[in-house]
């Protein structure tokens, strides 16, 4: 399998798993949230494919990759990429599976989750919170960074798909901060905006376009710290 279709593929069960763990923002009478509070309320997805095993949700994935190359004319009904499909194809029919069902259910839970990484909590609009993750710089000033994006776990959009659009926080500080590293957690206080927004982020080997569907601006930055000490490696934690 290429390491495309394995992105796709990875970036699909990411998804599911977003829409399945969201959770209704209650309020507790002070300005902290979660990242489940950014994310509406929803029917729960079901994730249709629980009956197939690993290596056939792997060949599913890789047949939707060869339509869609295809379709976008990377590749001709002659090429190597093809042929495998039809192997794939004839293989997972062999196995009693309805292939073109699959591929149909496929790209529509492709669209649903597309549809639902983009839904906010109108909740939250203008409401000012305080929320723990991991910084991102986007922007310096001198020695300390202005912007930067808050993610909910260590590692995200670093090589790896990025989280939902509802799951990034583009962040304004009002002061520069000098942010240690990006596995070093923090508390974020603002005041919430949804407002959709695409920002760059700069690796060592390139950029990448990031979508946010929040924003904080004249945003407060603080060390997270006694939450968590004790609980383990801070690396390792999720939001």
């Amino acid at each position: 399998m290429s390491t495309t279709s394995q992105k796709v593929i990875i970036n699909l069960l990411i998804s599911i798993f977003f829409c399945a763990s969201s959770s209704a923002f209650e309020s507790d009478g002070k300005n902290n949230i979660n990242w489940d509070d950014l994310i509406p309320t929803m029917p729960v997805l079901k994730n249709p494919f629980d009956d197939l095993k690993y290596d056939q949700l792997v060949d599913l994935d890789f047949l939707v990759s060869v339509e869609k190359m295809l379709q976008e004319n990377l590749i001709s009904n002659v090429d190597k990429t093809f042929e495998e499909g039809i192997e794939i194809r004839h293989k997972m029919e062999e196995e009693g599976l309805n292939v073109n069902n699959l591929i149909s259910e496929y790209k529509r839970m492709e669209r649903e989750i597309t549809k639902r990484n983009k839904m906010t909590n109108k909740e939250l609009e203008g409401r000012i919170i305080r929320i723990p993750g991991y910084a991102l710089p986007l922007e310096h000033q001198d020695t300390g960074v202005k912007e930067l994006l808050l993610v909910p776990y260590v590692g995200a959009c670093i090589h790896v798909p990025p989280p939902p659009e509802n799951q990034i926080i583009f962040v304004k500080l009002k002061n520069a901060y000098v942010i240690e590293g990006i596995f070093d957690p923090v508390w974020i206080t603002g005041r919430l905006s949804i407002k959709p927004t695409k920002k760059t982020l700069s690796f060592v080997d390139g950029t990448s376009g990031i979508d946010t569907g929040y924003i904080i601006d004249g945003a407060k930055i603080e060390a997270y710290e006694e939450e968590w000490r004790g609980t383990g490696d801070s690396s390792e934690k999720k939001f």
